[in-house]
């Protein structure tokens, strides 16, 4: 049984030297409300991403999804807890890193698995790849929520700083994910998150005082990001949606393209 007195970390989850680990005065309260920002964010986006390759029906997975990878956080923390708070900085930062980088890839890689819903009542393949599907889309918010869920844990002693960040964050990601589906194609925005995931794992380096290796082991993910091949970058909407058939006719191309929160526009 636990009797480490309230608000105090059991020892076992201490390091060695309790005067070597990080300075608990020090809270990475901007990080841990950038990731929970931009998961809010990514979900939204999610949303309208799957509005436009599939219909609106598949919108609403999004929030199973969150909930999906959240559940599977909270499972792993409670068995690996305490060799992860050992290493909680690089622990911390890891999370955040493999974040950025899946909040891109899997949705990358998700697109490309081939699903179609029409056909689902006669091919039980279809079962098979929409579950790959919400494997792959769920493993970001499974590393947002192991971030979040190792600094409640860590910090439990001002439990309700972080949790505040936590909330402040999401707050701040739902009107910021507004503004950019207005500024720039949902594809664009999708980049701009995964870039901002990894920034945040900069940042987190930064506020947990850890050196700057991190940053030099970070920026080339960045760069991949940037430099992913432009056909990696396209939405492959379904086959069976009309812009899909429409680009079927000969020499017809998408001359121009209008996104907002409500939806995307495409001139043919």
């Amino acid at each position: 049984m636990d009797n480490s007195p309230p608000g105090k970390l059991h020892p076992s989850f201490s390091s060695r030297s309790p005067g070597r680990t990080i300075k608990r005065a020090r809270l990475p309260f901007l990080s841990i409300a950038l990731v929970s920002a931009t998961a809010l964010a990514y979900e939204v986006l999610l949303m309208r991403l799957f509005s436009i390759i599939q219909w609106h029906h598949f919108a609403y997975m999004m929030i199973s999804l969150a909930l999906l990878g959240y559940g599977v956080s909270g499972a792993f923390l409670m068995l690996f807890q305490r060799p992860l708070l050992q290493r909680f900085a690089a622990s911390y930062i890891i999370n955040i890193a493999l974040f950025g980088v899946c909040l891109v890839g899997c949705f990358l890689l998700a697109q490309r698995i081939p699903f179609n819903a029409e056909e689902v009542l006669w091919d039980a393949r279809q079962t098979v790849w929409l579950l790959y599907i919400y494997l792959l889309l769920a493993l970001p918010f499974f590393f947002a929520a192991n971030a979040i869920g190792l600094a409640l844990i860590y910090y439990r002693a001002r439990l309700a700083r972080i949790y505040a960040a936590d909330l402040l964050g999401a707050g701040l990601g739902s009107i910021v994910i507004l503004a950019l589906l207005f500024a720039l194609l949902p594809v664009q925005t999708l980049t701009v998150l995964g870039l901002l995931g990894i920034a945040t794992a900069l940042l987190a380096a930064r506020e947990l005082r850890q050196s700057a290796t991190a940053a030099w082991l970070l920026l080339p993910l960045a760069a991949a990001l940037l430099l992913l091949p432009a056909d990696w970058r396209t939405l492959e909407m379904s086959s069976y949606k009309g812009l899909s058939q429409t680009l079927l006719v000969k020499d017809t191309r998408i001359i121009a393209e209008r996104a907002s929160p409500l939806g995307l526009l495409s001139v043919v």
